[in-house]
């Protein structure tokens, strides 16, 4: 496993359903910082072992949860929380790891996809959020929690993070508008994203923008 593959590792996702995660980064702040309003399907992208899905579960006890992981071991545990625990409205799926992740086609339009410590682990998180912007209908949000640029003596290296700034950058070189920003904690920040005025929606034809090197869009 190499370095940029650290969220592999099973002592990272114990942490991040560690007591300490929860001190840092209090789920009620991560809640208080977005606006859920008109919610209905939730995609919980990169949920790991489900460090929200009892939070979820209180927030938003009518919504249903769909729980993306590119990790099939990861979503097997999940399954088995699920029946011992007895949550509700909860569906694991499998999604390809892809530069550019699409959600399936069979799982319900979501109105927010939330994606909490996991565009950082991507090669270009900016095309990762154009595949995830393109998953929703027009007007749909994307929420971002990760990592301040910081050395903090726990979670990834800071070579391994990705600060505010850059992801806002990264967001806004693909036509994405940041609607709201800022640190939700000492260690942790938040991004509102949405598709800007200039998005086209559609997709890339990724193979002949490799061949060309530019953005190819088919409708």
């Amino acid at each position: 496993m190499s370095e940029t593959e650290y969220y592999r590792s099973q002592t990272y996702q114990e942490y991040l359903l560690s007591s300490h995660r929860r001190e840092v980064c209090p789920p009620e702040d991560v809640y208080a910082f977005f606006n859920w309003k008109g919610l209905t399907n939730l995609v919980d992208f990169g949920s790991g072992l489900g460090f929200y899905f009892q939070d979820f579960r209180k927030w938003f006890p009518h919504v249903w949860v769909w729980a993306a992981e590119c990790q099939q071991d990861i979503i097997d545990k999940i399954l088995r929380r699920k029946l011992m625990e007895g949550i509700e409205q909860l569906t694991p799926f499998y999604m390809d790891q892809s530069d550019h992740p699409l959600l399936p086609e069979w799982v319900p339009v979501p109105e927010i996809i939330f994606a909490s410590l996991s565009l950082s682990t991507f090669p270009n998180p900016g095309l990762a959020m154009d595949g995830l912007i393109r998953s929703m209908k027009a007007g749909g949000r994307l929420f971002i929690v990760d990592w301040s640029k910081t050395e903090s003596g726990f979670g990834p290296k800071i070579n391994e993070k990705i600060s505010m700034d850059k992801m806002k950058f990264l967001a806004e070189e693909y036509k994405l508008e940041v609607t709201k920003s800022g640190r939700i904690s000492e260690h942790f920040y938040g991004l509102e994203v949405r598709a800007s005025s200039n998005f086209i929606y559609g997709y890339y034809d990724l193979k002949e923008e490799e061949d060309e090197d530019s953005a190819v869009f088919k409708l």
